[in-house]
């Protein structure tokens, strides 16, 4: 069965961690040599017959107070909540600069000027119901037999 990649990230993390956690609790040991020079190592047996004195390495007050690090599900968590976050004001934005339509022309006059105009404006697509409905083909139809008439 084939491993996903995340598996194995989270694997070699895991792997990653358990390693630096051993470093970090490794035993540091100090001696003197017969010249007087100090010599640190982290095996007891690189002293020899020296007199071995092992060192207390307290944590740094850093890493004592740091933060406890996210783990990925929170992580995840926050990524989503920005993605929503993001996704909604992109929706707001599109809204805001949508277009918005047109002034509609006062069609109301009846003369043959005004319903040859509004045939026009049918075919082409521009004119739209008072609801803001597309017209539909019943309205082309209509369109078309009065551009016949009253356009000349």
């Amino acid at each position: 069965m084939k491993q996903s990649t995340l598996q194995q990230s989270l694997q070699a993390a895991c792997l990653t961690l358990l390693f630096a956690t051993a470093a970090s609790q490794a035993e540091i040991y100090k001696w003197v040599d017969a010249n007087g020079k100090t010599h640190y190592s982290e095996k007891k047996d690189d002293a020899g017959r020296a007199k071995v004195e092992e060192v207390k390495i307290r944590p740094s007050a850093d890493s004592a107070n740091a933060a406890p690090a996210q783990s990925w599900q929170d992580k995840e968590i926050e990524f989503r909540k920005r993605q929503v976050q993001k996704q909604e004001e992109d929706d707001k934005a599109a809204k805001a600069n949508a277009a918005k339509p047109s002034p509609r022309v006062d069609y109301r006059k009846d003369d043959d000027t005004t319903r040859c105009n509004l045939a026009k404006d049918i075919l082409s697509g521009k004119a739209v119901h008072g609801n803001g409905a597309r017209t539909d083909a019943n309205d082309r139809a209509i369109a078309e037999r009065d551009k016949s008439t009253y356009c000349r």
